[in-house]
């Protein structure tokens, strides 16, 4: 079975992520290819695909709505996971707060998107610019310093756990 993983990104974190999802992916000897979604010139002869984006100004960006757009009819009725980084999930109610607000439910519907990942980023506010600074600390809660702890947010075992159930739905052991 052939898997497209494929990913927008700002900073590389994201793509730092696709790259671990390949790998777990790969375990069960399954085709994989990680690619940024801007670089994806056809999706033909994939049989599945994982799909992701951080969120920055509360929406997945552009290049990944972009690429949605672009192969919407390709990927109607084949099985599409959908992944967010959303440094966000680091509140309280940061989880559910990112499965509401930045995930564009029709576009999921219409894909027929199986499940959706949502998991902590990396921040690093040295390499982010002013206005990125501005749209992080607009979604502040106000409850924590937003960014006082530069810090690598991700939860490795919760992305593999993730991965493995798709793995194993697309090629049971």
């Amino acid at each position: 079975m052939k898997v497209l993983v494929a990913y927008a990104t700002t900073h590389g974190s994201t793509a730092e992520i696709a790259e671990f999802m390949g790998g777990v992916l790969k375990e069960r000897d399954l085709d994989v290819t990680v690619a940024r979604v801007g670089q994806v010139q056809s999706v033909q002869g994939y049989d599945a695909f994982v799909l992701g984006s951080p969120i920055y100004a509360g929406m997945w960006l552009t290049e990944m709505s972009q690429f949605l757009e672009k192969f919407n009819e390709e990927l109607v009725g084949k099985p599409v996971h959908f992944w967010i980084a959303c440094i966000r999930v680091l509140e309280a109610d940061g989880l559910d707060a990112a499965q509401h607000e930045y995930v564009h439910k029709p576009t999921m519907e219409k894909l027929g998107v199986k499940d959706l990942g949502v998991f902590a980023g990396k921040l690093n506010l040295d390499a982010i610019d002013w206005n990125e600074r501005w749209t992080l600390s607009a979604r502040y809660d106000g409850k924590e310093l937003p960014g006082s702890h530069n810090n690598d947010y991700r939860d490795w075992k919760a992305i593999r756990a993730w991965t493995t159930a798709i793995r194993d739905q697309l090629a049971p052991a």
